[in-house]
């Protein structure tokens, strides 16, 4: 079950709200954590991660949008920090860019009805970098859209765990390969 933040734990008669806590309603509904194949730490910071380097890129000058919505130009970053993403660096670094171009991270579909997972690899056409960072992204979205929540893509038991620990690596990684984006995930 999920956890209550509040002082009444659920109880009507300790609520500031009275008969209609609504901390009693929430503690009725099950931790989203319990049937996540990654350990929840570990989504969360990936997570949280994610979402402030996408505030980076957009902040540092690779935005894309108009009054409607922005969102982030990843294929340009990716292009702006080819020359400086080297993974040979680090040995952590160089496994993880590894692991997601020669095992990439399958896409969700949906066939006859049902939610299935297909190989799906990245376009060789791109450079290296930005082959890495859209299967990055791929994990983020198997793991923000529920992806992670399904049957495994493969029977291998940590792959999940793998795919997220690797993804967080070369998102850190990314961070100070460009200024303006380190500037703004820093401050």
């Amino acid at each position: 079950m999920a956890r209550i933040r509040s002082q009444c734990a659920g109880v009507p008669s300790t609520c500031p709200g009275g008969k209609r806590c609504p901390h009693a309603i929430y503690s009725k509904v099950p931790s989203p954590f319990q049937r996540l194949n990654v350990d929840p730490k570990l989504a969360c910071e990936f997570l949280g991660v994610f979402a402030r380097f996408e505030f980076a890129l957009k902040a540092g000058g690779f935005a894309d949008g108009d009054a409607n919505g922005v969102g982030p130009k990843w294929h340009e970053f990716a292009q702006a920090i080819d020359a400086h993403f080297n993974p040979a660096k680090s040995p952590a670094l160089n496994q993880a860019v590894d692991y997601l171009l020669n095992q990439p991270p399958k896409k969700q579909v949906l066939i006859n009805n049902l939610i299935a997972w297909r190989d799906a690899p990245p376009d060789a056409n791109l450079c290296r970098t930005e082959r890495v960072l859209l299967m990055l992204r791929r994990v983020r979205n198997n793991l923000f859209h529920g992806g992670k929540f399904l049957a495994p893509e493969s029977t291998a038991s940590d792959r999940d765990k793998l795919l997220v620990q690797h993804s967080l690596t070369i998102l850190t990684a990314c961070i100070s390969l460009h200024g303006q984006v380190a500037a703004a995930y820093e401050n």
